[in-house]
């Protein structure tokens, strides 16, 4: 086998495997790591600097520096561990073989991943249905027991994008009704998934294709008219499920409460409260610390601290239930300082710059996929987030080929 080969399929096990099976991730890159490193001992890849993946190492020796001021070096060392994609896949990745990955390829086998993923979760809740007669198998963490809902639209959206924006009908029939077939099974597990970043990431991209299509191909009046129509099927979804009508409707009334006054609102809200009503309680505690910490309180520190904010407002269910920010940007300030949060922006803008430059409209959506479900969840604190969009990232900016119309 050829070390084209061998690179090649070693990434397909290690970005594809672990989606349908999150336990086999660590196998798959030390596969994908002793490969790299035989194409580096044979001359067969070349260490090449790279400036954005350096600022991921850098962000993570921010970490590591600041487990000096840690109260819980436990905990401290197991964040350590979770952030290790900060390094691992940097370093992987910038020994670059002399050769490009075929992107479809490589792109339609996350795909499959994914396809694998979502099968899995519809056939477990029947079946969990089948036996029990409970509808809750259809709802969120029950009909995702293997990844949270919010990496699972994760996954699914980046699917989507590159379904849509890179297999062209022209190509072949078959390929096209079969990623029409994927988007639409993808699409619709968005509903049971019911996570509040994945729904609005989907309702994004589907406006941003919809509108940019209507305005490239019809007259003005057209474009007004399909707008409507949207907003006329964001009414059909609301119907066929109300669930999610009712939780944007209490989540409405619940921020407008909260904007009202704060603190009132969290020394009013009762127990049993709902996850949006949690946010926004954990949203405000977190960033009463970043006031009171602005270079950071240190890395397994908040969760503690946190802890006894919420005892002093009387919040003894969210202390038990042990919840993080919630808010990616609000955890990394908190943990590091807003010198920690500033870096991480600057990496986000300097990827963003870069895909632009390269006309690559996925790497694009991965970065705002990123940044949207950072505001509802702390989305790099797991392994399903951090590896997803670490691997994904690092690939696309060295070893992935262009899309097509970006190599024109």
């Amino acid at each position: 086998m050829t070390f084209e080969k061998l690179y090649f399929y070693s990434l397909v096990l290690m970005v594809t495997l672990w989606i349908p099976i999150p336990g086999i991730s660590s196998p798959t890159i030390a596969l994908f790591g002793i490969t790299v490193i035989y194409g580096a001992v044979t001359k067969k890849g070349t260490f090449q600097w790279n400036w954005i993946l350096f600022s991921f190492i850098l962000l993570y020796l921010m970490y590591v520096l600041y487990c000096i001021p840690s109260k819980n070096f436990g905990q401290a060392g197991k964040d350590l561990e979770h952030k290790l994609s900060f390094v691992v896949f940097p370093i992987l990745f910038s020994f670059r073989p002399n050769f490009e990955v075929n992107r479809k390829k490589l792109l339609s086998a996350f795909t499959i991943g994914c396809l694998i993923l979502g099968t899995y979760f519809v056939i477990q809740s029947v079946y969990h249905f089948s036996t029990t007669g409970d509808y809750s198998y259809f709802h969120s963490s029950a009909f995702a027991p293997s990844h949270h809902p919010s990496y699972v639209a994760g996954f699914f959206s980046f699917v989507l994008f590159f379904l849509i924006s890179e297999i062209h009908p022209t190509q072949s029939r078959k390929r096209t009704w079969i990623s029409i077939a994927v988007i639409t099974f993808l699409t619709i597990l968005h509903l049971p998934l019911e996570s509040l970043s994945g729904l609005i990431v989907l309702g994004c991209l589907t406006a941003f294709l919809v509108l940019r299509w209507a305005w490239l191909s019809f007259s003005r009046w057209i474009f007004a008219s399909i707008m409507i129509l949207g907003i006329l099927c964001i009414q059909v979804v609301f119907w066929i499920q109300p669930s999610l009508k009712d939780n944007l409707s209490y989540t409405s009334s619940i921020v407008s409460h909260y904007v009202e006054s704060p603190t009132k609102f969290i020394q009013e809200t009762p127990s049993g409260m709902s996850g949006n009503q949690a946010r926004l309680v954990v949203w405000t505690i977190t960033g009463q610390i970043i006031s009171d910490h602005p270079f950071g309180i240190g890395l397994g520190n908040l969760e503690g601290e946190m802890k006894h904010r919420l005892i002093q407002l009387n919040q003894h269910e969210l202390v038990e239930k042990n919840y993080n920010p919630h808010n990616q940007f609000l955890q990394l300030a908190a943990e590091i300082g807003l010198f920690g949060l500033l870096l991480f922006l600057i990496t986000l803008f300097f990827i963003v710059r870069f895909a632009v430059q390269r006309k690559d409209e996925l790497l694009v959506f991965l970065v705002f996929s990123l940044t949207l479900n950072c505001l509802f969840e702390s989305m790099l604190q797991r392994q399903s987030g951090i590896v997803f969009y670490m691997m994904m990232i690092s690939a696309m900016l060295t070893v992935i080929q262009l899309p097509k119309h970006a190599e024109k």
